[in-house]
């Protein structure tokens, strides 16, 4: 049983404890609490009762809920005439990863190392990885580089693509 699945744990606690680290907009906020609510008092959740309770309208909520599931923090699952919203992927952000990097975004973190401004060509290639890799690989590439002072694109890239080809071996892929 993982961490936030346990019975004394009050997930809704943490997420406001965590808000900072989460990077949630405020109507995504209300949705996952609404929503944690709503599974904790085994309350069927309908695009009309969060309207409802949020004063938002049906697309905003639909278009929060898409949002939660492309970011990996929420699934929705059926089963027979039952929908779930789960938001297990919330829970498991890194949030010691996010302490230490701070608020700084990923273009902030390679800038630092690289002591200059990125150019228009690398923060494409940035954000590139960033729809391949996670971004604790990216960052850990990145500290990687850093360590063994080869700061250059292809290295991080041949140091992400080694992770990758890693992480797939160990998964048995």
């Amino acid at each position: 049983m993982k961490w936030y699945e346990q019975n004394f744990i009050d997930r809704r606690d943490w997420i406001l404890e965590n808000l900072e680290y989460l990077g949630l907009s405020a109507k995504e906020v209300l949705i996952v609490l609404l929503i944690d609510f709503c599974n904790e008092h085994r309350t069927e959740i309908t695009t009309e009762l969060m309207a409802r309770k949020t004063g938002m309208s049906s697309a905003e909520v639909e278009e929060t809920i898409t949002l939660l599931c492309a970011r990996r923090y929420m699934e929705i699952r059926a089963s027979g005439k039952r929908v779930r919203f789960v938001l297990n992927g919330l829970f498991e952000v890194d949030t010691e990863r996010d302490r230490t990097d701070g608020d700084q975004s990923l273009f902030g973190l390679f800038e630092s190392e690289f002591g200059r401004p990125l150019s228009q060509k690398e923060a494409q290639r940035i954000s590139d990885w960033n729809r391949t890799y996670e971004h604790r690989m990216i960052v850990e590439a990145l500290r990687e580089a850093s360590t063994y002072q080869k700061m250059n694109f292809a290295y991080i890239e041949s140091i992400l693509h080694r992770m990758k080809t890693d992480r797939k071996t160990a998964d048995g892929k």
